[in-house]
């Protein structure tokens, strides 16, 4: 592994001239800052940049994010950070420019991709000279505060911000289904190139950091339930959460695998809804712009770790339970899921009609296309799958709800000794009775929704 005075010496050494590469051989490194900002990455480490470039008379300053994976070799073998980092700097390296390459061959505006992420110039991972003999990852992404990009700090969003994420979103898988059909070698090698993220553990190996998560959200839920069935007394929800309690209690994970890998085999009708994913699109991993009026007038997404081949009904779940205001989900919720079709129906059509004509495809093969997308076909795929949203909840919504003390204690146990009794307890116990009603609330919600039929 890299230490902070290592990578410290990497981005002055390498990293800068790598990207100076990006503005031109006429321009010169005047000076340069590095600030370490430890704390902000669960799961890395960041860095702020300060360049001072000159072109000519001209003096320009740039400010830029470097990421780099951090913890020890067990760390990043149980955490599957090695997975995850490959897979992130896969889509700044190859999805997005993918993409970009789909829209410039259909005469469309390359800026619909460019405008998903801040601009990266340089996304690498493997075994780096001058770094360390670990497997790294060296992400350069530009910084946006200088233009007026902010993190929300709110747990649950106004309208116009759900629908900036549903909006992003939708196009973003849009150009997955689009490069299926379109350039059906290209969707194929950068499907490939996705190492699997897997959430179940091969047998004979460590238990897995999802075992650990979701094996005490559960008993977390399933304890507090059993408090509070007598007072809910509700027959058929009961019978669906002891189907659930009987099939999953001691492997979650399973449950969670199985949604993964099912909805993307080819075996299943509806398998073209699986795309390349962000993996956890949550307001922690956007960046707001507000015009005058207070309103979202752009996004930018951020941190693929989690990035899958699967259902987009991972992504679509988890950002609408984790972020739709709790008292306003029965409203909210369905409207979401037609604005999110609206724009991912959209930008797809639009992409496969300006391939439409001569040595390419007819309209009757685009009208069958679009078909597959109805929102009625959307509405019952993402019906079968939409429980993953809730089990991420069930584990995630706690740190959420506690107090900053509490949960940086749990993420510091999370990294020293996730296996441990303390982390356990500290799982069961964080943000108390109120985050248990809230993931109640979600679980009750899902079923109304039909979305326990499958399980």
């Amino acid at each position: 592994m890299s230490t902070v005075e290592q990578q410290v010496a990497y981005i002055k050494k390498y990293v800068i001239y790598d990207i100076l590469k990006y503005f031109g051989k006429d321009y010169t490194v005047v000076s340069h800052t590095v600030d370490f900002t430890n704390g902000i990455g669960f799961m890395s480490t960041l860095y702020t940049v300060e360049l001072k470039l000159q072109l000519d008379e001209r003096i320009e300053n740039k400010t830029l994010v470097v990421k780099f994976m951090k913890g020890s070799p067990e760390f990043r073998e149980t955490s599957k950070s090695y997975t995850q980092f490959a897979n992130e700097v896969y889509a700044y390296a190859e999805v997005l420019p993918a993409y970009e390459h789909l829209l410039r061959s259909s005469h469309l505006n390359t800026d619909i991709v460019s405008e998903f992420v801040p601009h990266p110039f340089l996304a690498k991972f493997g075994v780096f000279d001058n770094l360390s003999t670990d497997r790294e990852s060296v992400l350069a992404l530009k910084h946006l505060k200088n233009d007026g990009y902010i993190l929300e700090p709110s747990l649950s969003l106004r309208r116009d911000q759900l629908e900036a994420m549903s909006a992003l979103i939708g196009k973003y898988h849009a150009l997955g289904y689009a490069t299926r059909i379109l350039q059906p070698l290209v969707h194929e090698r950068l499907k490939s190139g996705v190492v699997p993220l897997h959430f179940t553990t091969a047998e004979g190996q460590p238990t897995g950091v999802y075992d650990v998560l979701h094996g005490v959200a559960f008993a977390r839920f399933f304890e507090y339930y059993e408090r509070q069935k007598s007072i809910e007394q509700d027959s058929g929800l009961d019978a669906a959460l002891k189907r659930l309690k009987e099939k999953y209690l001691d492997k979650p994970t399973e449950l969670l695998e199985r949604i993964r890998t099912q909805s993307c085999d080819e075996s299943q009708p509806d398998s073209y809804f699986s795309t390349i994913l962000h993996g956890d699109y949550n307001r922690n991993n956007v960046l707001f712009h507000y015009g005058p009026d207070g309103k979202v007038d752009n996004i930018k997404m951020l941190d693929f770790q989690e990035l899958r081949f699967s259902t987009i009904a991972l992504d679509l779940s988890f950002f609408m339970y984790m972020n739709i205001p709790f008292e306003e989900r029965s409203t909210i919720f369905p409207q979401l899921l037609k604005y999110y079709h609206k724009h991912m129906y959209e930008l797809l059509e639009l992409v496969l009609q300006r391939n439409q004509g001569e040595n390419s495809l007819t309209k009757d093969q685009v009208d069958q296309y679009l078909s597959n997308y109805s929102f009625e076909r959307f509405q019952s795929h993402f019906k079968r799958y939409a429980f993953y949203g809730v089990m991420i909840c069930m584990h995630f919504l706690p740190w959420l709800l506690a107090e900053k003390e509490e949960c940086d204690k749990l993420a510091h146990l999370f990294e020293t000794n996730m296996h441990g009794p303390e982390f356990y307890q500290l799982s069961i116990d964080i943000a108390g009775d109120a985050a248990n009603q809230e993931i109640f609330n979600i679980v009750r919600h899902a079923y109304e929704q039909g979305y326990m039929d499958e399980i």
